[in-house]
């Protein structure tokens, strides 16, 4: 048995590292490839890019991919994490030629912090404040930076600051992916891994994943423990990927786990399918509404479960046959018998 420090060999790394292995997001991966070719045959960094999408659809690899691509070296930062501006300061100074500095979270950006970023995204140059000097009004230092690319990511745009939107290259929405797209993403895996895995196993994988890569290989690592510890660990097929599924995942056919099914049990329990606000859906279900807005709902959206009107949430007639499937709760009653879910809107935006 190997001790708790041995790496397994067969363990992979599952993210591409190059663009032609990339899957999915096409319009951005021609877009990406011209931008990168044309900024090595310039011998330049590649333009700031902003990557705007939720969590697991490939911003941190294609900011690899991007430092990969241009033989450099890639740094990654959280905003949150810089407290301080010299946090930034000692980052900044450290980078070479067409480094890529990933800065992720970027909308929760110090304000101060990002208005030392912006003459750096511009200029290259950064302004140091000097404390202590013996002039009151003593100059700041200003360093030369050497010239860099700032891939900065988020997940909600709009909370970015319009300067600093406005200091960036090229910005990319980075969509969910479609079943046919994870699919791919499971067998690569499944390759680079040496498992086969079934069709039919790869779909039912795809189809859970909530249209993002993260969910699809995290999947498909817990199928491989469950076939591991079934003594065959170099094949999944379509019993063992249910299994799987209902046995020690407990996600349905959609990809919704318990928090999901709450949230749903609820808004149709507590709150008569809706509308109502995600701030009383998390105190009725005791989750963050910073959970509930960025985790829960984005897939229930997109899956035309849900509805977000201007009045709060609300669930669509599928949404409601869904929890019906779960919950002990009764067919959906003609409009004129339950006029108050007579309009069951279909989502005006998704995401």
């Amino acid at each position: 048995m190997p001790t708790p420090t041995t790496i397994d060999p067969g363990e992979k790394n599952f993210r591409p590292e190059s663009l032609k292995d990339f899957i999915g997001q096409g319009a951005a991966k021609a877009t990406l490839a011209v931008m990168i070719e044309s900024a090595q045959i310039r011998s330049t960094p590649v333009d700031h890019i902003n990557l705007t999408g939720g969590p697991g659809l490939g911003k941190t690899t294609i900011a690899a991919i991007i430092a990969a691509e241009m033989g450099s070296s890639l740094r990654e930062l959280s905003a949150p994490s810089i407290e301080r501006l010299g946090d930034l300061v000692s980052v900044l100074i450290a980078l070479q030629d067409r480094d890529v500095l990933f800065l992720d979270e970027i909308h929760r950006l110090r304000h101060e912090v990002a208005e030392t970023l912006y003459s750096a995204m511009e200029d290259f140059k950064i302004s140091i404040p000097v404390k202590g000097g013996t002039s009151e009004g003593a100059a700041p230092i200003t360093m030369t930076l050497k010239r860099f690319t700032l891939v900065g990511a988020t997940t909600d745009y709009g909370l970015m600051p319009e300067p600093l939107r406005a200091r960036f290259g090229h910005v990319f929405t980075l969509d969910l992916y479609t079943v046919m797209e994870l699919e791919q993403i499971v067998h690569r895996a499944a390759d680079l891994s040496e498992v086969v895995i079934t069709l039919d196993a790869a779909r039912m994988l795809a189809e859970r994943s909530r249209g993002t890569p993260r969910t699809a290989l995290r999947l498909f690592r817990r199928c491989r423990d469950v076939a591991t510890v079934a003594g065959d660990p170099y094949f999944i097929d379509e019993g063992l990927a249910a299994r799987t599924m209902q046995d020690y995942l407990n996600l349905d056919q959609l990809g919704l786990g318990k928090d999901d099914r709450l949230y749903l049990r609820t808004l149709a329990g507590a709150y008569n399918g809706g509308p109502v606000g995600p701030k009383a859906l998390a105190a009725s279900t005791g989750f963050d509404e910073a959970r509930v807005v960025e985790d829960i709902e984005p897939w229930l959206l997109r899956s035309g479960l849900l509805a977000r009107t201007r009045l709060g949430r609300k669930l669509t007639r599928a949404g409601w046959e869904h929890v019906r499937l779960f919950a002990d709760l009764p067919a959906l009653p003609v409009e004129a018998e339950r006029p108050e879910i007579e309009a069951f809107d279909e989502p005006e935006t998704i995401g």
